[in-house]
């Protein structure tokens, strides 16, 4: 009887000590998109090379939305920009502009997203001001390029400037649980415009056989 009841006891111990123990939940593996950006080109003759974590540098997407009403469609100009918390030298592009309608969807969808970039993709683009971009009707599809020097001077491409090249080369379009991204690299040369105050007017310096990659995020 004494055995039945010490055998009865061991059981029961050993019942409510893995009772207790905790089991580790893993959680479902999630994917997540390869962002990478660089910049690397000739900048008034000089090799210019910035690259994601290196002096702090990585790149940013943000996206200008301009609502308009009643007929009149909406636009999106996307930019990418690479820059440093502790350097001064970055560079950005923007690219614009998408026409949606902003009574059907508060922001292009993420068909016409990804089909927006993969159409001019591939193809010569035209330099165009920002203010053409957001202004221009009907639709003028263009890019700026915006160089920041170790000076803090902040040097702009003109759409005026004959013989620019601009084209992308769509990476990758993916999501995750960030957003959606399209991927992407561009090649181009063009000249970069400031205002010199000593001189009163305006001076230019040329980027050649430049190479940026990035991403825009919808």
């Amino acid at each position: 009887m004494k055995t039945y009841f010490l055998s009865f006891a061991v059981i029961a111990f050993l019942f409510g000590f893995s009772s207790c123990i905790k089991h580790e939940v893993i959680p479902t593996p999630t994917s997540t998109v390869d962002l990478n950006c660089s910049f690397v080109g000739f900048v008034n003759g000089t090799q210019t090379e910035l690259t994601q974590n290196v002096l702090g540098y990585n790149a940013f997407a943000t996206n200008d939305k301009y609502i308009y009403s009643g007929i009149v469609l909406s636009r999106m100009i996307y930019t990418s920009e690479i820059k440093s918390v502790i350097q001064p030298k970055s560079f950005k592009l923007s690219f614009g502009s998408q026409l949606w309608d902003a009574a059907v969807a508060t922001e292009p969808t993420l068909t016409m997203f990804n089909d927006f970039h993969s159409s001019n993709a591939g193809v010569s683009l035209p330099f165009k001001d920002y203010a053409t971009m957001v202004n221009s009707n009907p639709s003028i599809i263009g890019i700026q390029m915006e160089y920041t020097d170790n000076n803090g001077v902040v040097w702009k491409s003109k759409e005026t400037d004959p013989g620019q090249i601009a084209n992308f080369t769509i990476l990758n379009q993916a999501s995750d649980n960030t957003g959606d991204y399209t991927i992407f690299e561009c090649s181009f040369s063009c000249l970069v415009w400031t205002y010199d105050v000593q001189l009163g007017a305006d001076i230019s310096i040329p980027i050649t056989n430049a190479k940026y990659r990035g991403w825009f995020k919808r």
